[in-house]
Parts: C-alpha cells; structure tokens; sequence
C-alpha cells in the first residue's frame, strides 16, 4: 500500500514507557513491563496519523489522533487477548462482515467475556478459533450485551477502531 509511509521511528525513555503502561492499564493488563524495550513509529496512512507502540519488536498498541489507545490485531493473535478487560465472540458471518469493515452488531454476538463498562476499548474475537478480527469500542456494558444478545435484541455492540485488512493491518504488515 502506497499511501502509508513512517513518518518517524525512535525508542521511548523509562518515564514514557511507564507513562504508556499506566495509560494502557486502562486496557486490562498490557503485556508491557519495565524491562520491555518500547518503540514509537508514527504512521501516516493518507493523511491520517496513528501512533504505533512496538514493544519488544511486536506493534502492540495504537492511537489514532488523540484518540484511545487500543491494541493493535497482530499483538492479539502472537500474544492473546486474556489481558484486556473483555472479548466479544461473534459467529461466521459476522467474523466476515467485520473483516470488510463493518461494526459489529448485536445479531453477530455469540458471547461476552470479563467485566467491561459502555466505551470501554474490547476484542472481538471469532467463536470458533479465538482469532482476534476487530477491535473496538463497546456500546453496552458486558452483562448488557450479554443479555441483548441472549434476548435477540438488534442494534450497535461494538463500533471499530481496527479490523483484519483495514489500512494499518496492512501497514503493520510491513513495519
């Protein structure tokens, strides 16, 4: 993909990388420690800058223009998901449809695990294999998604902030 480049590329100080472990504690656990060697690369995917947190030489963590930091889908599938504070499962074809950037409705939703609150950054993972395949923002609660889902209620459960083929898994690609 022509369009992304890397704007720049260097190693954070102590004081960063504790700064970003408190951060991304708001995430669950972070597979980050003091001992962890933390990169920052900017990216510039047309126009649209993100940050990207390589720890230890895998991207691990994101953010896209100021906005949540949230874990980047190649740390999910080398490192897990159990870290964070939850995971939605979702069936086949809603695994399909996220893959080709859509939000994850209701309908799609197999299962919820951990505790996580409305705005809150999860992992949608698909049921039969755990493959992380999107990442978002949680529009209900993890009991009241449960229980929509369980009821056969329709609507939004979580709105996408990356995806499987979207614009920076590809440029992660070549990082």
């Amino acid at each position: 993909m022509e369009d992304a480049r890397v704007v720049r590329r260097h190693p954070l100080s102590k004081r960063e990388v504790r700064r970003l472990a408190e951060e991304a504690s708001r995430l669950g656990e972070p597979p980050l420690s003091r001992l962890s060697r933390v990169e920052l690369a900017v990216i510039d995917l047309a126009g649209d800058k993100v940050e990207v947190f390589i720890v230890d030489g895998l991207p691990c963590l994101a953010r896209r223009g100021g906005g949540p930091l949230f874990p980047v889908l190649r740390c999910l599938a080398e490192r897990g998901s159990s870290w964070l504070k939850g995971r939605v499962l979702v069936d086949r074809g809603a695994a399909v449809a996220l893959s080709r950037g859509a939000n994850l409705m209701i309908p799609g939703v197999r299962g919820v695990e951990g505790s996580f609150d409305r705005g809150d950054v999860v992992a949608v993972l698909y049921s039969e294999t755990r493959a992380p395949v999107m990442v978002g923002v949680a529009e209900l609660a993890a009991g009241e998604l449960a229980d929509a889902a369980a009821g056969g209620s329709r609507g939004l459960a979580v709105r996408r902030l990356h995806y499987v083929g979207d614009r920076l898994w590809e440029a992660l690609g070549r990082l």
